[in-house]
């Protein structure tokens, strides 16, 4: 009976994962980096992922599909895997109705079907992880020398994928050991472990994959792990400072972690058990009275893998910092489905009425919203590629820089073979050595470099013929480049021309921001905003108010809280002469920037958005001002200049522009305001003049 219900599990989950797969390459973190890995054998970002690599190339056997689409497809047989094996796991201690229970919920799970249906090694880890929880329950029960042994295999095996499965250590040891079974056949638990030892490297040299590759030059080769000191650098992530380390150290230890603790709590209530968040406490309780030692073992591994690696983690409760963590819940996901089980377990114990089939259905209820994750029909990330390289030119050097743009261009470009003529950069990377090195391989010698300052892009320019950006690229404000070209940015204006093949590009679906499945969908739809901007931003400089506000408008309808789209409009018909609708624009372009600082407050973002968002409220007010001003309302403008000052105390033209208010009616307060733009600008050649004739005018 049980392996026909986990043959059902596991038929069931797949068939639904296979049905709500994209087509396509997933537009998820990493998911372009792996793709390309497995097509390619590559060495992939620190700690390179060996397992899933070659388990992905594994994958491009099958005889159907792109490469992309088959290593979608082994996650989802892994995700599938993972529900069967923790049924077969939680039967025995909970029976087969409250084992279902848990078994359903973890494969409806929202955070844990996104991953089953995207090309990344989660699911492979979560399978590992149930795997070696059973494993760690039949060890509790009955000492076996070659189960153990197989322990410690599939474990060194299980971190050749992932290495946060040593946060479920203490609590898998601490299941096998505190049982004590193992005193009747070894003795003393230290010869035990010793002579486990080479199982589990034997399981860990899968990594010996890294310099072996390495040494061959794969067309990806991160970190060139070839060299010892390198390898020791990937293994360790110190060579690596990947989002989750460098946003984390932004903060003082600890100081996000009630904001953590609060967003894993909305994912249980929201994504995982609903109303049922209940049951873990309650099979906590029933497998502390039942056997301490197992409830100590589970509750180790869920309070590392969940609280504990929020602590570490420390990441702002922002949509981006979220999307990044969101898979890490799913280890102490499955402690918890562990306990659920329990706790069903208890309750049918307790009330003998509640039939198994009742559980099956309270773990089929969270069903009614999981479809919303489908990506069977999202092409986004299809279209975003082919319109890339349909925007730029050919023999272009362009430049990428996010992860799901640069790695969605790495594919298309490697794997399907499309714009071979175009030599892309990961600006990220262009200054490690490595990457230069790996560039040098492919025969573009000295054109490599660091792209932080103005002087750093003017050199690569230099050496880089036809330089065009994507629009996530991270360019010095003293670079103007030219306007969009599709979704490209030409570096030189000289270069730049405004043609661009909007008409020619493929753009299926909804492209509104905010109704998008997930982040990372959404940091495509962004890309069309900022292109469609920076083409209005350019016809404003040329003067063409006309044309500037076609591709504004559609920005803006994509992504309506930008505040920069309705400050160009605002531009544009103030230069116009239309002073009301310029007002009107310039207010609402400050509301956006009030949300955007309300929004900072509550993501715990960092100095720097603050002080832009309180910038652009003042650049707004001070505009607000300057049309009043001209209206004849100068009461108002007053106002509007008082309130750029709350926002900006350092907006030196708001002070100008209170004095020349009070021109020929308040000479101190003309010279007090001149006094503050100096103290603020001391180089203001205009100010020096009038406060020289406001002084002047006190005199008389």
């Amino acid at each position: 009976m049980r392996e026909r219900v986990a043959f059902g599990l596991f038929l069931g989950f797949f068939a639904a994962y296979v049905f709500t797969m994209p087509g396509y390459l997933a537009p998820y973190r990493d998911a372009g980096e792996m793709a390309t890995s497995a097509a390619t054998l590559g060495v992939s970002h620190p700690p390179s992922y060996p397992l899933y690599i070659l388990l992905g190339k594994l994958s491009q056997a099958l005889p159907f599909g792109s490469a992309a689409y088959r290593l979608t497809l082994l996650s989802a047989l892994c995700a599938a895997g993972a529900v069967a094996a923790l049924f077969l796991v939680l039967e025995p201690l909970a029976g087969i109705g409250a084992a279902a229970l848990a078994a359903l919920w973890l494969g409806c799970n929202r955070t844990f079907w996104s991953v089953a249906i995207v090309g990344e090694m989660y699911s492979l880890s979560l399978l590992q992880a149930i795997a070696l929880l059973g494993l760690a329950l039949r060890l509790r029960r009955s000492y076996d020398r070659r189960l153990w042994r197989g322990f410690a295999f599939l474990y060194g095996l299980s971190l050749a994928n992932r290495t946060d499965l040593l946060l479920w250590a203490p609590g898998l040891f601490w299941l096998v050991f505190s049982a004590g079974r193992w005193r009747d056949e070894e003795g003393e638990a230290g010869g035990w472990i010793l002579r486990s030892i080479p199982w589990a490297l034997l399981g860990l040299s899968v990594y010996l994959y890294l310099p072996i590759r390495s040494a061959a030059g794969p067309w990806l080769d991160w970190n060139h792990p070839a060299r010892l000191d390198n390898l020791i650098g990937s293994l360790t992530r110190r060579s690596y400072g990947g989002t989750l380390d460098l946003l984390s150290k932004n903060y003082a230890p600890g100081e996000l972690f009630g904001e953590n603790l609060r967003a894993y709590a909305r994912h249980l209530w929201g994504d995982y058990l609903g109303a049922g968040v209940w049951l873990p406490l309650a099979g906590l309780w029933a497998a502390w009275r039942r056997d301490r030692g197992e409830a100590l073992g589970l509750l180790l591994a869920g309070l590392a893998s969940g609280p504990l690696f929020l602590f570490l983690a420390n990441l702002p409760p922002n949509p981006h910092a979220l999307a990044i963590v969101e898979p890490h819940y799913l280890l102490c996901d499955v402690v918890l489905a562990a306990f659920a089980a329990l706790g069903a377990a208890a309750l049918a114990e307790a009330q003998p009425r509640v039939p198994a089939a009742a559980l099956v259905l309270l773990g089929l209820a969270p069903l009614w919203h999981r479809w919303d994750v489908s990506r069977r029909w999202h092409l986004h990330n299809y279209d975003y590629t082919r319109n890339v390289w349909l925007s730029t030119p050919r023999g272009a050097t362009l430049v990428a820089k996010k992860d799901v743009p640069l790695f969605s261009l790495w594919y298309a470009r490697e794997v399907e073979g499309l714009r071979r003529d175009v030599r892309l950069v990961a600006q990220g990377l262009s200054g490690s050595p490595w990457y230069q090195e790996a560039r040098r391989r492919l025969g573009e010698p000295g054109r490599m470099g660091p792209l932080r300052s103005a002087e750093d892009w003017d050199r690569f320019a230099a050496l880089n013929e036809a330089l065009h950006f994507t629009t996530d690229c991270e360019v010095p404000e003293g670079i103007k480049g030219g306007p969009a070209r599709g979704l490209v940015i030409a570096y030189s204006t000289a270069a730049a021309t405004t043609e661009a093949p909007w008409t020619l590009m493929s753009r299926r679906g909804g492209f509104d921001y905010d109704e998008q499945p997930d982040f990372f969908h959404s940091d495509i739809v962004d890309a069309y905003v900022m292109a469609r901007q920076r083409m209005g931003s350019w016809l404003i400089d040329k003067q063409e108010l006309e044309r500037a506000a076609r591709p504004l408008l559609l920005g803006w309808a994509m992504k309506w809280h930008l505040p920069d789209a309705p400050m160009f409009l605002a531009f544009a018909e103030f230069s116009a002469g239309r002073l009301p609708e310029a007002l009107s624009a310039y207010a609402v372009a400050a509301r956006l920037f009030e949300r955007t600082l309300e929004l900072a407050t509550a993501y715990r973002s960092l100095p720097p958005i603050f002080s832009g968002a309180r910038r652009g409220i003042a650049d707004a007010r001070l505009n607000m001002g300057v049309a009043l001003e001209r209206q004849g309302k100068r009461d108002e403008a007053e106002r509007q200049y008082r309130l750029a000052l709350q926002s900006d105390p350092r907006a030196a033209q708001a002070h100008f522009n209170l004095a020349v208010l009070y021109w020929d009616r308040d000479w101190a307060v003309v010279a007090s305001e001149m006094g503050e733009v100096l103290k603020l600008d001391p180089a203001r050649q205009d100010a020096m003049k009038y406060l020289a004739i406001a002084r002047q005018k006190q005199k008389k």
